[in-house]
């Protein structure tokens, strides 16, 4: 495990669409002026401060590095299942910052995920009396309570993310790019204190004990041919996602943006139960399913069809329609 390396990634894969940016810019440039102010990936304000992006960036860094040790101390299927928390805390930062009051229905969206995550949080403690081989009740219950503090954060970062791309109408790509930047920059200062402290076997599975070897990162992905194509994939993977991310926090909100990232819990959790041996628990598909109907109310998918189904619209006779 190689937190702050795999953090460095990611800010790196980010930093390419800063690259991405320029060169389009170069393109549409030499076509037309005009074609620069309205193609929508470089349309808006490109001179700002590009030190406000630091924020975001930092509380990035932060949530990803303690979900990262988060991940290392509970299972997989119930980290991502509880990284659907972000959605709860987006939804309340919200209201005091951008005054969006949500609706009935996103409010039942967001109580159901809320019921979802206590169930997936029971899980992990039956899983353990269950099975005498699985991870330590105590670490388990410490990985998932980092993992929800992780998207308190994350949340921060998606409510300052929207309010300076809205506020000062950055172009996504060049936001992200440059947020890829600084984040890259802060997390490899970070490295150097990370190879120090020592953290023992409980937070690192190093040889040095400490919160980060980064020697020994570079050795493992020299050697092994799969972890270089996995680092690879992941580095393109997270330079298309942040940006679709962001595009969808600019064109909608920060709550629709996470609502929308907790979907892939369905195939984390699959992938886990299927092939990494985690143990398949009844009470843990119930609280899936909560968390998929809790994003399924929020995002107004199919609640239009339940309510005709279920108080279908009475029919207006011809008396009524005279009597009006």
């Amino acid at each position: 495990m190689h937190p702050g390396i795999q953090c460095c990634q990611m800010f790196l894969a980010m930093s390419f669409n800063f690259i991405v940016f320029k060169i389009l810019f170069c393109v549409f440039k030499k076509k037309s002026i005009e074609m620069v102010d309205e193609h929508k990936l470089t349309k808006g304000n490109r001179n700002f401060n590009v030190f406000i992006l630091w924020l975001p960036a930092f509380c990035d860094m932060v949530s990803t590095i303690t979900l990262l040790f988060a991940l290392y101390l509970t299972y997989a299927s119930s980290y991502q299942m509880l990284r659907g928390s972000v959605i709860i805390f987006t939804a309340i930062l919200s209201v005091p910052i951008f005054h969006r009051i949500p609706h009935v229905r996103e409010i039942t969206g967001i109580f159901l995920v809320m019921f979802g995550l206590t169930v997936v949080g029971v899980s992990d403690y039956f899983d353990k009396l269950e099975d005498d081989d699985a991870k330590e009740t105590k670490n388990v219950i410490v990985g998932d309570v980092m993992v929800v503090s992780a998207q308190f954060i994350s949340a921060i970062q998606g409510i300052l993310e929207e309010k300076f791309l809205v506020d000062k109408n950055i172009p996504p790509l060049q936001a992200v790019g440059w947020e890829g930047i600084l984040g890259f920059s802060s997390t490899a200062l970070l490295l150097i204190p990370m190879y120090f402290i020592y953290v023992g076997e409980q937070f690192s599975n190093n040889a040095k004990g400490t919160l980060e070897d980064v020697l020994d990162a570079f050795v493992q992905i020299g050697n092994n041919w799969k972890i270089l194509l996995a680092t690879i994939v992941a580095i393109c993977s997270i330079a298309v996602y942040n940006f679709c991310a962001l595009t969808v926090g600019s064109e909608l909100s920060a709550t629709t943006r996470q609502v929308l990232d907790s979907v892939r819990t369905v195939i984390v959790w699959t992938i886990s139960v299927c092939f990494f041996g985690q143990k398949f628990q009844y009470i843990q598909l119930i609280g899936f399913l909560l968390l998929l109907a809790g994003m399924a109310f929020y995002n107004n998918i199919g609640c239009s069809f339940l309510r005709n189904k279920c108080c279908p619209p009475k029919e207006v006779t011809g008396n009524q329609e005279e009597q009006k």
